[in-house]
């Protein structure tokens, strides 16, 4: 693993590059920016960097690549690399947190992956490094016990806590991390790259590039999804709105939600955690909606609907105030001018905030069904603006 392997964060860089020449490497960062930039490639070259055997490397130089260490970080078998993940929790000594849903990093996670073997020696190098996965979805008790290690920390631990959402972090939680920057990628380089990777046409690798927001690791992801032809589900959902049937539209946009799941799993993060088999009611699927997915993983391609239900709205507003030049899915041209014409300036900016009301709700833990019900009432105008 290679710091140049990081394309177009200098600035992140920089500051890695800083702390490994001064000798002084802090023992807890924060990786923050938007999803799929490559924070946590540029996380795992750190930690690649600090678990390193080959002592005549300078102080700012890439891991070697051939040492037993190197070859451990790079097949994810290393024993003093800890990459924390909601998953975890299947693999927990306590049958309830176990049996749990995995919207947070509980505290029970913390502790028995974190806090606990950060107090502990190595096993084979000189660090342990723990890299924390969304970190903002450490519960606000599990954040609190983390404050000890990161105010107190083992000499031998190193935590890499990478987030796309910092703010959701508590302010006690940031000042003691060294904060580490990441910025969105051009377009130009997210569309190169899907075409290099996954052999994407020049007009779908624009698109994706432009619905991603300069996010490459997120466009890789919806390329292999086929997000494009799922903007076309949604936008048929849309179409059939007009109706009244908030029902059907939430069934609908559910069971896309579902589909989505099912495809993220082969071969992607959704990997990282087993099915889950709970038979409570939340885990089983919306009606109509198929087999079940676990609900974080249906919360998540849920929210991936949304965004691209906003990415429509977004165009429609583009087209209204004349701008159709920038928008980025020139294949939804009708559907963006159909839903100009028909609504005012406030009206569309009213039902983007319907969106951003059910990503929170999703956020909130209500049910996916209901979110997307309330979501229709408020496309349809039924809200207050």
């Amino acid at each position: 693993m290679r710091f140049s392997d990081v394309r177009h964060q200098d600035r992140a860089l920089s500051i890695l590059r800083r702390a490994l020449t001064s000798g002084r490497t802090p023992h807890a960062y924060l990786f923050e920016g938007p999803e799929g930039v490559g924070k946590e490639l540029a996380a795992r070259t750190l930690a690649s960097r600090l678990l390193c055997d080959d002592e005549t490397l300078a102080p700012d130089a890439d891991a070697c690549g051939r040492c037993g260490a190197c070859r451990l970080v790079a097949s994810d078998n290393h024993p003093d690399l800890h990459v924390i993940h909601r998953g975890l929790r299947k693999l927990h000594p306590d049958p309830a947190v176990r049996a749990r849903k995995g919207l947070f990093l509980s505290v029970d996670l913390v502790r028995h992956f974190v806090i606990e073997p950060a107090g502990m020696k190595p096993t084979q190098g000189r660090r342990r490094v723990f890299l924390i996965r969304e970190a903002e979805r450490m519960n606000e008790e599990a954040q609190n016990a983390l404050l000890k290690t990161l105010e107190e920390p083992p000499g031998a631990a190193c935590l890499i806590l990478v987030t796309a959402s910092a703010g959701r972090l508590l302010p006690t939680i940031r000042s003691r991390c060294q904060s580490v920057p990441f910025g969105l990628l051009p377009p130009t380089f997210v569309a190169q790259e899907l075409r290099s990777r996954a052999g994407v046409s020049a007009a779908d690798a624009a698109a994706l590039a432009g619905l991603s927001g300069g996010r490459l690791g997120v466009a890789l992801q919806w390329q292999r999804l086929d997000v494009l032809a799922a903007v076309d589900a949604v936008g048929e959902s849309l179409d059939a709105l007009p109706a009244g049937d908030v029902e059907a539209f939430g069934k609908r946009l559910v069971e896309l939600a579902t589909e989505l799941a099912k495809r993220a799993r082969p071969g992607t993060g959704a990997q990282d955690e087993q099915p889950d088999t709970d038979e409570d009611e939340e885990e089983r699927p919306a009606k109509g909606a198929g087999r079940a997915v676990p609900t974080d993983e249906l919360r998540d391609a849920l929210k991936l609907a949304l965004a691209l239900l906003a990415a429509l709205y977004r165009e429609a507003l583009l087209v209204k105030v004349g701008a159709s030049a920038i928008c980025h899915l020139p294949q939804q041209q009708c559907r963006a001018e159909a839903l100009a014409g028909g609504a005012s300036l406030d009206r569309l900016d009213a039902s983007l905030r319907a969106v951003s009301d059910a990503e929170r709700m999703l956020d909130a833990n209500v049910s996916p069904q209901l979110a997307c019900e309330r979501l229709a009432v408020g496309l349809l105008g039924e809200l207050p603006v």
